[in-house]
């Protein structure tokens, strides 16, 4: 049997499981990996970030878009070090991902030598899979269960592999192959089926909370809520799931939801929940009410909230199933006095909209961004007021898709996403929305979409400052502290990327500027300068919260001597009452 280097062998088992892109940073620890990438460059394609937190952050967002597994590469010590941030925001948010780490050779190992660092302790916790390869021969089958754990747990598979053993020649046992892996479904019990069609037939006001566990049945969930006659309300990454237009689509949950999911949430007497693990239990009926949950996990049933009926399996089956067991409902009362808080909520937003002053107000952004914005467009959103202004005013359906950092809710997963969804998916729209903050904790990778040619819209929202931790501070009734940030020109700095830059510090200005960036043919930065008093209130102010607007108020006058600048109290009464 021909024999080959141990490196060859781990390409071909990536060829195998048909991963055709890697993000990373070469090294001298992983650097005979990545010859054997490059002798492979046809069937994957190696991509050169400029920071390795950046490398696995792309790599989660492609396996949000596509189900597919993400890959990084680094080398040990820093580069793998910096690799954590984007594997904690795929495990958090339950996707595959496989890393490959090098490490020092066996030679040295334990010898506190040049970058040595102990990565399998480092990942530990972040990891489903975690082993140091101890031996040439068993790599490529070390790498084969990796890829298959990583998907079976969703989560993240590491490898940390001492540089001398993917050097070693080994037989060349892994044969050309197409690994397809597919989910287990879990047989759905009837009798649960049964049971909690009882209790959907009885219930006046069910409500539904779907999740990401829906995304692969929109349909069905909106055949669903139309049958049954049942409001919807989705989690912050569940945002497409059902459009944003739908009748019976009440918006998101919680803190940068909607007020008419937060009231009619109140007013429940049956809550279904629907491949999720919604965390914000606060935000879930305060008072005794049925509780319904679907997930293929069993783990998840009652974890948030006490479920009567559990029913274990997959969220597009057992909605068929409830279809075809439950009462159709012409009319309901309790939805019709949803789709009236809606449709009042709907005029306020349009009236934010429509504000033409400057300085430029972000809920104008997003109008904006609507009027350019392609039916099947991907949005890559940043975690700031980026998340709250698009979450509230962008109006996504079936066709779009939303990247967002959901669990581990990390600044700068904007730009990376983008650069996932260009690869995922090269024929359409990108485009990607950060604050000042967020951005430019990752800006340099810019010019890594400019180097491969990745057309995208990266729209900076810049005000100067850490805006949503500013209004964090405010509502715990702190003063403002530790917040400014210097004024960058963001779009100078696309320019010297090679990519384009507009910048934007008046109204008149914005849509030329983003009818400019959508005909372009290579990366943009729209650059807007934006009102730092728009205040990204929460859908519904509760009373702690009003209390710690009021206290912040009062230390601003007692501390700093002078009135802040509030938000209009009209927004402020629509919000509270």
């Amino acid at each position: 049997m021909s024999k080959i280097k141990a490196s060859t062998a781990l390409v071909n088992t990536l060829k195998n499981w048909d991963i055709d892109h890697v993000y990373g940073i070469p090294g001298d620890s992983i650097d005979t990996i990545v010859d054997a990438l490059r002798a492979e460059q046809e069937a994957i394609q190696f991509i050169h970030v400029r920071h390795e937190e950046v490398a696995t952050l792309a790599a989660s967002s492609y396996s949000k878009l596509t189900g597919k597994i993400g890959v990084a590469l680094s080398i040990g010590g820093p580069g793998a070090i910096h690799m954590l941030n984007g594997m904690y925001d795929a495990k958090m948010d339950n996707v595959p991902m496989l890393v490959l780490a090098g490490q020092v050779p066996t030679s040295v190992a334990n010898t506190k030598y040049f970058q040595e660092v102990d990565l399998p302790t480092l990942f530990a916790d972040v990891a489903v899979f975690n082993k140091q390869i101890e031996s040439a021969e068993t790599l490529p089958d070390i790498v084969d269960e990796a890829i298959r754990t990583a998907y079976e747990k969703k989560g993240v598979a590491v490898l940390t592999i001492p540089n001398n053993i993917p050097l070693t020649e080994i037989k060349n046992t892994v044969k050309p192959k197409h690994e397809i892996y597919q989910q287990t479904k879990p047989e759905i019990a009837p009798e649960t089926i049964a049971r909690a069609a009882d209790l959907i037939n009885s219930a006046k006001n069910p409500i539904i909370l779907a999740g990401v566990g829906t995304k692969h049945a929109k349909e069905t969930l909106i055949q669903f809520s139309e049958h049954t006659k049942t409001p919807v309300i989705i989690s912050l990454p569940a945002k497409g799931i059902m459009p944003d237009t739908h009748p019976n689509f009440l918006g998101n949950l919680g803190k940068i939801g909607t007020k008419p999911a937060y009231e009619a949430m109140q007013e429940a007497d049956l809550l279904l929940m629907i491949g999720n693990d919604y965390p914000y239990t606060d935000y879930l009926p305060q008072h005794d009410v049925t509780c319904i949950q679907i997930d293929i996990d069993p783990s998840k049933i009652g974890h948030r909230y006490p479920a009567t009926v559990g029913i274990v399996g997959d969220a597009k089956e057992a909605l068929t199933a409830l279809i075809e067991t439950t009462d159709y409902i012409a009319k309901r009362e309790f939805l019709e006095a949803s789709q009236e808080n809606m449709a009042n909520w709907w005029k306020w937003l349009r009236e934010d909209q429509a504000k033409t002053g400057t300085p430029i107000a972000p809920e104008a952004v997003m109008a904006a961004i609507q009027k350019i914005a392609e039916k099947d467009a991907i949005f890559s959103i940043d975690v700031g007021t980026s998340t709250v202004w698009s979450t509230r005013y962008l109006q996504l359906d079936h066709h779009n898709d939303f990247l967002i950092s959901a669990w581990l809710g990390t600044m700068g997963c904007a730009l990376p996403g983008a650069i996932a969804a260009k690869y995922a998916f090269p024929d359409r729209q990108v485009i990607a929305l950060a604050g000042d903050g967020g951005f430019s904790m990752v800006m340099q990778d810019f010019v890594t979409a400019v180097h491969y040619k990745l057309p995208m819209i990266i729209v900076v929202l810049n005000n100067k400052e850490l805006s949503f931790i500013k209004y964090e501070q405010q509502s715990a009734g702190e003063l403002n502290y530790a917040i400014d940030l210097p004024d960058i020109n963001y779009a100078d700095f696309a320019k010297s990327c090679g990519g384009l830059g507009f910048r934007v510090e008046e109204f008149e200005d914005l849509d030329l500027a983003f009818e400019a960036a959508r005909t372009a043919n290579r990366p943009a930065i729209i650059d807007v300068v934006v009102d730092s008093n728009a205040a990204p209130l929460p859908g519904k102010i509760v009373m702690d919260e009003a209390l710690g607007y009021t206290k912040f108020e009062i230390r601003s006058v007692l501390e700093d001597h002078r009135f802040s600048k509030m938000p209009p109290l009209k927004t402020i009464i629509r919000r509270f009452f």
